[in-house]
């Protein structure tokens, strides 16, 4: 079981890290998405903050050539953008890498951070709210072109879509503005 202060330690740590990118990079966007967390999602989020001092993920908007953007579908959820939880030891870049490989057997080049999903963990009990930053990167394939993709474990479908042809269920709308208008 976490401690009681790992709420406010999350929290700390999620700010600090906002304030860091920002010297790094410049402004962001940072978007923030309240969901509410079942006890057992809850718990699992600050346990692993405690128990390893990871927090968060990484995704990848990988585009061809093109402009096509590369999209997955896990079991029969919405369409989104490769990306995962951080692993330990793991950097978020390398976790962005790793996300979309293991998703779609594609070696991404990252480019540039250009926003920060902080979703929010709320909690049924009435425990603090706890933060889980999503770093968002640009990319392209390593290697040029458009690789076919091939779905990983836990992936049904993975697939690039022209910016006038996305799919009507993303899971995240702001999915749609990012895609550039490719003429």
């Amino acid at each position: 079981m976490y401690r009681s202060n790992a709420a406010a330690r999350l929290r700390r740590h999620v700010g600090a890290l906002l304030s860091d990118l920002a010297a790094e990079h410049g402004e962001l966007e940072v978007v923030r998405r309240r969901w509410d967390a079942d006890p057992a999602s809850y718990d699992a989020l600050a346990e692993a903050f405690e128990a390893f001092d990871v927090v968060g993920g990484a995704t990848a908007r990988v585009r061809d050539p093109e402009g096509r953007l590369l999209l997955v579908r896990r079991a029969d959820g919405p369409w989104a953008d490769p990306g995962d939880a951080r692993r330990p030891g793991e950097d978020y870049r390398e976790c962005a890498r790793r996300a979309v490989r293991e998703a779609t057997g594609i070696a991404a080049r990252l480019d540039d951070l250009t926003a920060v999903h902080v979703h929010v963990a709320e909690d049924p009990f009435d425990r603090p709210p706890l933060p889980d930053p999503a770093l968002v990167f640009e990319a392209t394939p390593q290697r040029g072109g458009a690789p076919t993709p091939v779905p990983g474990d836990g992936v049904t479908a993975a697939d690039w879509f022209r910016p006038d042809d996305l799919p009507a269920d993303l899971l995240y709308e702001d999915l749609r503005p990012a895609v550039p208008d490719v003429r």
